[in-house]
């Protein structure tokens, strides 16, 4: 099989999008794929690194510009349709599959007036207007929360949630300390705002440092700090003698999860998804200009499983975040419900259900190229007959799954 897998401008876009790849990779070490993203984008890096394959698009967001920058954007929509097609007719692919940023509505609708069956991923509680519309012409619609469901057609919809990569698991706590240089057995708050960092995170964590000298023995900090603020936030640590490992992004952040007590976060779905995969407690702070508001509705979606506590933008400040930590200080067995209740979210076979309806998707949507022997590993997405007949004619047999 050939697979376009298009997304990125931010972590929460590209990491399920790399945990669906490593899950067909796994099925089939002959599968080809391809990702397609923003060119100067976050995600060329983080690819290369990872070996795969990319290839960029120009393009640029219309939500929160300003007039001139809406404008720029506008003027790039023509050219990158046009280089999608063109990645398209080199490429072949028998899937497109779309997990939200710039580049990926260009690559998806170039899938479809391609005839390319496609699909779509959305990540948050709350879909984005593209997504919403890409939903109504796409083949088949991948979400991570149930409550998505509603906002698209309701036979093309499956509730798969929100890959996470494999790479997060299986450092030990221990581990962890020794290779951030910390305590093991310290009270540990991992703050991060995603791959640019929050200001307004690391400014309330700064605020709260002076607040909790007491306490500085028994605590100790992981913070992600974004480029902007890595030296102003180092100097603050070094300051009042606090024991904190300071970093502009965490590329492994597996460890820094792996010793994390109490995380201080955004709530994009990515990060969400996280927390859940790994039974870690939080304080979610919604960015409040995300559009449509959507990582509100995320941190609700947690909240209401008493697995995080929100607190808003606009309330954020130093004395909330060490009253936090110093709450959080006296009552571990709390901690301990907050982690059991995130974890009751977690859908571990998020990768597994989403690998699935593409493969389904790729061989039966109408204008399917792709050939039978591509392993489905359930048959969670049939309707009745747990073989079924293809919707496209010219496809010789009747499922996937015939390996």
């Amino acid at each position: 099989m050939k697979a376009i897998i298009t997304g990125g401008g931010t972590g929460g876009h590209l990491f399920p999008a790399i945990a669906l790849a490593e899950e067909l990779r796994s099925r089939r070490t002959d599968v080809s794929l391809l990702f397609v993203g923003v060119e100067g984008g976050i995600e060329a890096s983080l690819l290369a690194t990872r070996g795969w394959d990319f290839e960029g698009i120009r393009a640029s967001g219309l939500q929160g510009k300003r007039l001139l920058s809406r404008l720029r954007s506008l003027t790039l929509i023509p050219s990158g349709l046009i280089r999608a097609l063109s990645i398209l007719r080199r490429f072949r692919p028998d899937v497109v599959v779309g997990f939200g940023g710039y580049a990926s509505a260009a690559m998806v609708l170039s899938g479809v007036l391609a005839r390319v069956p496609t699909v779509i991923h959305e990540q948050n509680a709350l879909p984005g207007l593209a997504n919403r519309w890409l939903g109504r012409i796409v083949d088949s619609v991948a979400v991570a929360f149930e409550e998505a469901s509603d906002f698209f057609p309701k036979s093309k919809v499956r509730v798969t949630g929100n890959p996470v990569r494999a790479e997060l698991f299986g450092v030990s706590r221990a581990e962890a300390a020794t290779r951030l240089g910390l305590d093991p057995n310290r009270f540990t708050l991992l703050i991060f705002g995603g791959s640019q960092g929050a200001h307004r995170l690391n400014q309330a964590v700064m605020e709260a440092l002076p607040k909790l000298t007491d306490e500085r023995e028994r605590i100790q900090f992981i913070h992600a700090t974004g480029p902007r603020d890595l030296s102003l936030v180092r100097q603050g640590y070094d300051a009042l003698g606090y024991s904190a490992a300071v970093e502009p992004f965490f590329q492994a952040m597996a460890v820094a999860y792996a010793i994390a007590d109490l995380c201080f976060c955004r709530a994009g779905a990515g990060t969400v998804a996280e927390l859940c995969a790994l039974g870690k407690p939080s304080v979610l702070v919604p960015f409040p200009f995300a559009a449509n508001d959507h990582q509100r509705y995320n941190a609700e979606a947690l909240v209401a499983s008493g697995g995080a506590r929100m607190v808003l933008d606009h309330d954020l400040s130093g004395a909330t975040v060490a009253e936090i930590i110093r709450t959080f200080l006296r009552d571990r067995e709390g901690l301990e419900v907050m982690a059991h209740r995130a974890k009751s979210l977690e859908k571990p076979d998020a990768a597994i259900r989403l690998a699935d309806l593409v493969t389904l998707t790729a061989c039966q949507a109408p204008g399917a190229k792709f050939y039978v022997g591509f392993q489905v590993s359930h048959a969670r997405f049939h309707v009745g007959d747990p073989k079924p007949k293809t919707r496209n004619p010219k496809l010789e047999t009747g499922n996937c799954s015939d390996v």
